[in-house]
Parts: structure tokens; sequence; C-alpha cells
């Protein structure tokens, strides 16, 4: 008889100081790596481990937890959670613990590092992906088939911002594992990049399938402009979702490993490069399909899609750490394609009198919106790693850095902008009315995510599926009303 024996997965023990008002603190972790056996080429159930002999030491002061009498900290815990299996909570009673070893958060100096040297690069990088989107929106609106159909155009918008929401998701959940250690086995960090990629797919289905049908009612168009406009637009979120998550998968893993904090550079990678690749693939798919009108091609794309995600709504509804995600965080989503649409309909109409206003409303929104996701991201990281707990002194330095990085942001884009269009007459008026709007945007989204984020955990929601959604559709907005009110007030 064989036997082989190849490990699976790992379980974190984490030992916890449970204040009598609730409160918990990590005080110490230990990684316990568990395996499964192979007799003869099948597999033998798999062994849990003994949680008593592991827990056991902790309660001596050999464990480097030494005993204190008359303790404030109250009753202790230990929680145990399984990466890649449920989680159960285990109490036993035990010596209190040092309160110098508890966990209260990052320091100041490693915040302010984190937030300089991380997340100023990865804002820039944003810029140039909202500059180059801009670039290709305008090529591609030229196109012959955008011409040929209009509604492509009403699409647009629609399309990236359902889009970017749901890859921003996908960032801030996997920005989340990575910090909660799931990256520590291999087995374990594939089974969540591929489970939040089909998650990913999934609502990128969905999101191309509902773009297509409010682009066939807003534009009026018929049956046979119908099927192109669906086939585009789940086309287009799919394909284009598939790449940004590589992408944010990309981005997380090999930052993590390098010492960077997912959390400071997932969002806005995924916000600058997604909705320039997602117009790329627009400008191609469209192409090839407004051409194919009279055929069968439209609808054999959409039954193609539409049996993709069947098939991908029936893996992710069996993966029982995933199935809760199909049916959260679509209200979120409605909030921002309706704020969204406001902030294109006051845009619109500024144009007209205020040509140079929407070449500013991207980086604008772009910007603020990028570093109140960020934000949320660490909120949301520290709440699950916290249990609830919000740090609000660390909090507070970061709302205030990310604050001061928005503005000389903002100034080198405006910098840059006169330089390439000498038509936006820049004068001191106009940057200083540009300055406090720039300023009360970023805060603003400083401030929606932190108390976004606060109340939902506090009711139960997980951040990761629903903040990012009211930031960009509330960024949008407010940024769109805050430009036309510095440009009616300068010129």
């Amino acid at each position: 008889m064989s036997q082989e024996e190849t490990q699976v997965g790992a379980s974190v023990i984490e030992l916890v100081s449970v204040t009598p008002d609730g409160t918990s603190t990590p005080l110490a972790h230990e990684t316990h790596m568990q395996s499964e056996s192979i007799v003869d080429g099948a597999k033998a159930p798999r062994v849990e481990p003994n949680w008593t002999d592991l827990l056991s030491p902790y309660q001596y002061a050999d464990s480097g937890l030494r005993s204190r009498s008359n303790s404030s900290l109250g009753r202790s815990s230990f929680s145990i959670s399984s990466y890649g299996s449920s989680t159960s909570v285990y109490s036993i009673p035990i010596e209190d613990a040092e309160s110098e070893r508890s966990v209260r958060g990052k320091s100041h100096k490693q915040v302010v590092r984190e937030l300089t040297v991380e997340v100023m690069p990865a804002l820039l990088v944003s810029v140039a992906g909202s500059v180059g989107a801009g670039a290709v929106l305008g090529h591609i609106q030229g196109s012959r088939a955008f011409e040929r159909e209009p509604a492509l155009l009403v699409m647009v918008s629609v399309l990236l911002n359902l889009k970017s929401n749901i890859e921003l998701n996908m960032s801030t959940r996997l920005s989340t594992l990575a910090n909660l250690g799931a990256f520590t086995m291999w087995t374990d960090g594939v089974d969540a990049l591929r489970s939040n990629m089909e998650l990913l797919l999934l609502q990128a289905t969905l999101v191309g399938v509902v773009v297509g049908v409010i682009a066939a009612v807003l534009g009026t168009v018929g049956m046979g402009d119908v099927a192109v406009l669906l086939a585009v637009g789940v086309a287009c979120a799919v394909v284009g979702s598939a790449v940004v998550g590589v992408l944010v998968s990309a981005t997380v893993v090999v930052g993590h490993r390098a010492g960077i904090d997912p959390d400071n550079i997932g969002t806005p990678i995924a916000s600058s490069f997604g909705d320039m690749s997602t117009l790329l693939i627009m400008g191609v798919v469209s192409t090839g399909l407004v051409d194919q009108i009279h055929t069968l091609w439209p609808v054999a794309t959409v039954g193609a899609f539409a049996m993709l995600g069947v098939g991908l709504l029936r893996v992710v509804q069996a993966n029982h750490q995933m199935s809760h995600h199909v049916t959260s965080g679509y209200l979120p989503l409605v909030y921002a394609a309706i704020t969204s649409s406001v902030a294109g309909v006051i845009v619109e109409r500024c144009a007209q009198r205020f040509p140079s206003m929407p070449a500013l409303v991207p980086v604008v929104n772009g910007i603020g919106g990028n570093i109140g996701t960020v934000f949320a991201s660490r909120i949301s990281t520290s709440l699950h790693k916290q249990r609830g707990r919000f740090v609000a002194s660390e909090h507070n330095l970061s709302m205030i850095i990310l604050l001061l990085i928005n503005v000389p942001i903002q100034m080198g884009f405006l910098a840059l902008r006169q330089v390439f269009d000498p038509e936006l007459q820049i004068s001191a008026w106009f940057l200083v009315a540009y300055t406090v709007a720039t300023a009360v945007h970023g805060l603003s989204m400083l401030v929606v995510g932190r108390m976004t984020c606060r109340w939902l955990w506090a009711r139960g929601y997980d951040p990761d599926d629903c903040v990012n959604p009211f930031i960009t559709g509330t960024g949008d907005m407010l940024g769109a009303i805050l430009l036309a009110l510095v440009f009616v007030i300068v010129f």
C-alpha cells in the first residue's frame, strides 16, 4: 500500500483579546499547514488539526505572552480561520496578555511612507490612463461604426461606469484577501484569484446585457440594431473585464510579494487601464459587428456570451465562498449609473458654452475618485483585520496625506493641459477656483469613502462589494457640478 501526503492549505490561528465592550485586538498569530493523504491513488479524508493541542501553548508563559494580574483586557478568545474553507471561531479561557503586544494599526511613519511612495506613482499612472482613454474615445467617435450606429455613443458612459465599478470591487476584495494572508499558500492564492475572476466575468456578462438594452432604449433603434448593441455591450464588457481582471490580479499578487500594500495601487491601476482597454476593444468589436448587422453574427455573439454567463453562474453558485456575491452589490451599481448619467448631462450642456471643460472632467473625477477608492480599500482591509475596530488615528492621517497628494497632481495636469491646449485661458482667478474645487472634490470623496465603509460594515455589508460605486457615482456628479461652477464664475 502506497501513501503520499500533500499540503493543501493553511489555517491561521490568531490570539485575540476581547474586552467586555466587544472590542477585539489581535495579539499574535501562527500558521498551521494542512495536508491530505493519497492512499493507493485515492484521496483519504482530510484530517483537521487538533485545535486543543495547537492552542494549548498559548495558555502558558512559555508562549511569550506573559500573564498579568488585574488586567483590564478582559476575557480573551481564539479566532481560527481556515483559508479555502469555512471559518470557525473557538472561545477558550486563557490568561490575560500584556496590552503592549496588542496591534493598534499601522504607525504614522508607515502610513506616510506608503501613501507617498506607493499611492502617488499609481495616481500618476491613472492620470496617464485617463488622458489615454480620452484620446481613444476621440478617435473611435469618428469611426465608421459610430457614424452608422449613433447609439454606441450612448453606451460608452454607462458601460465604462458599470464595468469600472465591478473591476474596482474585485481589486478591493483581492487586496483584502492579500492583507489577510490568503496568498500565503500557493493553492489558496490560485483559488482566490480564480473564484474572483469567475465572479467578475459573470458580473461583466450581466453589465454588458444591461448596457446594450439601455443603449437600445435611449437610442430608439430597430430590431437589427438591438442585436448589434447587445453583442457589442456584452463582448466589450466580458473581454475588457478579462483583460483588466488579469492585470488587477497580477498587480495585487506582485505588489504583495514585493512588500507593497495592494490597497494603495490596485484601484488606480484598475481604473486607469480599464477605461482605455475597454474603449480600444469597443472600437475593434463595434467595427466588426456593425458591418455584419444584416447577418446572424450579432445574434450568435449574444447567444455565445449568454451560454458563457449561464455556465459562470453555475460555477459561482457552487462556490460557497463566492455564491453570496451573485445577489449583492447591485443597488450601488444602479446608483452609480444614475449619478454618472446626471454628470454626463451636466457636462454635455456646459460643453457648448465652455468647450475646454469636457477635457478636464475625466482627470478631476478620476484623481478624486481614485484617492477615495484607495482610502476606502484601506479602511475595508483594516475593518476586516481589526474585526470592525476603526483605527481613527491612522485613517485621519491617511485622509490628510491623500488630500495633500491630490492637489499637486491636479495642478500638474492643469499645467500640462495649458502647454498642449493654449486655448484654455488659465488666469489667477481660474487657478484659485480650480484648486478650491479639486480640493473640495477630493475631500468629499474621502469623507464619502470613510462614512460609507463604516455605515456598510455596521449593517453587515462587506464594503469591498458596495463602497466603490458610491464613491465613483458621487464623484462623477459632484466633479461635473464643481467644474461647471468654476467656469461659470471665472468666465
